[in-house]
């Protein structure tokens, strides 16, 4: 965006700030009230719009669950569903869910952990609700929940990237921020995001102090191997000289497009789509444009949107399209995410 432009837009983002203070006012001073569920809740979000990590962050939180013995179940309000209904997938419990139902990101979630349920609602005390009386649960990881603070939270976790441009942005539309900086001081752990290893001296803490005293914790996105329609892995060696298109629909596909150049460096062409678009067959024509000897990579949360469509799983392009499967990886700080869970459990946790 162009300074000139910026600026013309500067009132409408104080316009927008002043609204967020009246709401965190609400909620801070008791005006407003918030709901309670039964288990614990622990919440994943951020002060920002765009891409901090925040699902592959949920998921990292869910095998640590998993892995101590826990019964964890999430709840989001699935952005861009096609739906306002309470949906809720649990495929190995016999819960299945369109995809354009569901949401991009609640899909890939329920995909990579099939057996615990993901339910999605824009009121997610009566989402959770409805887990708890259908399957149980014994937590609930709350996906993008900084905002939602009509719900009780035990734990908050605030992602930023490790560039803490949130610290120096303006409200939107002028900037990227949704919410207050001061939220930054009723985070329980402050995780910063990267897609790549964290330099060495960053000082986060100190840079961080202005705004919260609570412990920092990195986390990197590191790249694992491909992922074809049929959910078989195969290793990035198979791009080794084919022609390969990257295309996706996110909120910074710069980034995505800077990796893939990195994976492959026979990548002849960069498609973006917007933000959660959901993918047509014209879609998939214009990724190839009739040529039958390339292949495509594209981001696991456009894939998704693609392989679990039930009638773009059937065309036959959409087998040259591989997903690159990202992970998240804790860098340093570790030690607190588990301190923070055991908290959540009076100290039982692992």
């Amino acid at each position: 965006m162009s300074g000139g432009i910026r600026n013309i837009l500067l009132p409408f983002s104080a316009l927008y700030g002043g609204g967020v203070a009246v709401r965190n006012f609400g909620y801070d001073s008791g005006l407003l009230s918030v709901k309670k569920l039964p288990v614990p809740v622990i919440s994943v979000g951020n002060i920002s719009v765009g891409g901090s990590g925040k699902t592959p962050f949920v998921m990292l939180l869910v095998e640590k669950l998993l892995a101590s013995g826990k019964k964890p179940a999430v709840l989001s309000r699935g952005y861009k569903r096609l739906t306002d209904e309470l949906v809720i997938a649990c495929p190995d419990r016999g819960a299945e869910a369109d995809i354009r139902m569901l949401g991009d990101e609640p899909a890939l979630i329920s995909m990579n952990f099939p057996a615990i349920p993901v339910a999605v609602l824009a009121d997610r005390h009566r989402a959770g609700l409805a887990v708890l009386e259908k399957f149980g649960a014994d937590v609930f990881v709350l996906d993008d929940g900084l905002q939602n603070r009509e719900l009780h939270r035990d734990l908050d976790f605030v992602l930023m990237k490790q560039s803490l441009y949130d610290l120096e942005d303006n409200y939107l539309p002028a900037g990227n921020l949704r919410d207050s900086k001061r939220r930054i001081r009723q985070a329980d752990l402050i995780v910063l995001t990267a897609h790549s290893v964290f330099p060495v001296g960053g000082n986060y803490s100190e840079r961080l102090s202005k705004y919260s005293g609570a412990p920092v914790a990195g986390v990197s996105y590191a790249v694992s191997d491909l992922l074809d329609h049929a959910g078989v892995h195969h290793s990035f060696g198979m791009l080794h000289n084919k022609e390969v298109v990257a295309f996706c629909g996110i909120a910074n596909p710069q980034q995505f497009f800077e990796g893939a150049g990195l994976l492959s460096g026979n990548v002849v062409a960069r498609k973006s789509f917007r933000d959660h678009h959901w993918y047509d067959e014209y879609d998939i024509d214009e990724i190839f444009e009739g040529n039958e000897d390339i292949v495509a990579i594209t981001t696991a949360k456009d894939a998704v949107r693609i392989f679990q469509d039930e009638e773009l799983s059937q065309l036959d392009d959409v087998k040259r399209i591989y997903a690159v499967n990202e992970k998240a990886v804790v860098n340093f700080g570790e030690e607190h995410i588990d301190s923070a869970l055991a908290r959540v459990f009076g100290g039982v946790y692992a």
